[in-house]
This record gives structure tokens, C-alpha cells and sequence, in this order.
């Protein structure tokens, strides 16, 4: 009884200390943890570091996947008022795996470089919106994870504030692969809820459509918690609603603003 009372009790002073910190977070916005992309760019000479660690396991039928990000980078600078530079990297881990063989591929993705750019302010049921572009390079990285020529993708981002704690993001983007010049069409639709000072909840639904390829649709939930006005950590959980038996993807990561 004794550690219990305790632990309630550090439980209790943490998360009084943490919403102390938390004197005004409006300037500290983060991509995490959700799939889809808020329109907000980091403030004018920031810089935001974004990682986090992701588990993916799901099987079509005869082979069993598994995808593990050991590291999934994002670096973000505020370069004008209106739009921000952006790197990312990830170190991975594949694993294909049936009754009879198995492969492993272990190195980093491809970087990728881009921007995001601030289009439209919110005002009333204007949305605020803006364009984020990316490219895949093929020449840095695990050769197996290349690709074959410069992959670049474009995102138009949207969000609302439908009240003081509640929000609404939605995406759509075209994303080409390196090797083939149709696109992928990608869309996300998220609602996000401030529940406190400090903790955020979501739910979101995406997925990508190609001409070729069967439809993948998923659907998510997490949470992120502001420990201080420029450092938060984040959970979420996704699952398959179309294409795969047993998917699951697991994701937690943290953000830190200088």
C-alpha cells in the first residue's frame, strides 16, 4: 500500500511539474505521431528534431513480413516565415519469412529532402493549408531500399480548428516510386483532441491508391504527451482494413524544438 500511495504521489508531482512547463505550446507543432501531416511549419530559425521507433508485422497469406525502423529521423528547420527545409532518414530492418526461405535486409532508407510551405492562414472555414514537397534520392542508402531514379512525392496539407480542443487535419498527396511514372495516390483524414494542457489524443484513417495495385486502407490512434513547451513523446497503434490478416504497426517516438 505504502509503494502504491508512492507511486500515485510521483504520478501525481510529475504530471504537475510537466503542465507547469507548459506555458504556451501554440509555436510547437509537430509532424508526429499520426500518418497524416499538419499544414503548421516550425517557427523562423528553429530547429525541430522528430524520431522515433516503429514495429510493422503482417503476412499475405504465404509470407510473413516484418519491418522494424530502429530510428526514424526527421530534422526540421525554420527557414522563412512561410516555409520550413526538412531531412529524414531511416535505419531499418526487413524481414520476409515462409515455410521454406527467408531474407533480411538491414541498413538505411534513402534520404529524403524537402520543404513545407505555408499557403493560407486559417480564417473562419478557410482552412489553413499548405504544400509539402519531397525527394527520395536514390544514391545514399542500403541499395536494396533505393530507388532505381529520384523518387519525389507532393502533399496538399488542410486543417480546421473546429473549437479551442478539437481539430481537424486532412491530407491528399501523389507519391512516385522511382521506377514507375504513375503515382501512388495518397490520402490521410485525422481528428485530433486536446485533452489537457499536455496530452493530445487522435484518430485518423489513410491509406494509397495505384492503378496496378490493390487498395490499402488503415486506420489509427495515439497520443502525444508535452512534457515541456518544446519536448513532447508520443504513442500510436494502426491496423489493416483491407489488405492484410494479422497487421499490426506499433510507433512511438519523441520531439525536441531548439
Amino acid at each position: 500500500m505504502k509503494k502504491l500511495c508512492a507511486l500515485f504521489l510521483f504520478l501525481f508531482l510529475f504530471n504537475s511539474f510537466a503542465e507547469a512547463q507548459v506555458v504556451d505550446s501554440t509555436n510547437f507543432v509537430t509532424d508526429r505521431p499520426g500518418v497524416a501531416t499538419p499544414p503548421d511549419i516550425v517557427t523562423l530559425q528553429s530547429f525541430q528534431i522528430e524520431n522515433g521507433f516503429q514495429y510493422e508485422k503482417y503476412s499475405d497469406g504465404t509470407i510473413l513480413n516484418e519491418n522494424i525502423l530502429f530510428s526514424s529521423l526527421l530534422l526540421r528547420y525554420g527557414l522563412f516565415e512561410i516555409a520550413e527545409v526538412r531531412v529524414q532518414t531511416d535505419y531499418a530492418y526487413t524481414l520476409q519469412r515462409d515455410s521454406s526461405i527467408s531474407s533480411r535486409i538491414i541498413g538505411f532508407n534513402p534520404v529524403t529532402i524537402g520543404t513545407k510551405i505555408k499557403l493560407v492562414e486559417q480564417r473562419t472555414i478557410i482552412p489553413n493549408v499548405s504544400l509539402l514537397l519531397n525527394l527520395a534520392l536514390p544514391f545514399i542508402g542500403e541499395d536494396e531500399f533505393r530507388p532505381e531514379h529520384a523518387a519525389p512525392s507532393c502533399y496538399l496539407l488542410l486543417s480546421n480548428d473546429l473549437s479551442d480542443k478539437l481539430n481537424l487535419c486532412s491530407n491528399y498527396g501523389l507519391i512516385w516510386d522511382g521506377s514507375s511514372s504513375i503515382p501512388s495516390h495518397f490520402y490521410a483524414l485525422c481528428i485530433g483532441m486536446d485533452v489537457s494542457n499536455n496530452v493530445s489524443i487522435f484518430l485518423e484513417g489513410y491509406g494509397l491508391l495505384n492503378h496496378f495495385l490493390k487498395p490499402e486502407h488503415y486506420a489509427d490512434t495515439g497520443f502525444g504527451y508535452l512534457i515541456a513547451n518544446n519536448l513532447q513523446v508520443d504513442f500510436s497503434i494502426a491496423g489493416s482494413l483491407s489488405l492484410y490478416s494479422g497487421y499490426y504497426l506499433l510507433n512511438m517516438g519523441v520531439v525536441w524544438e531548439l
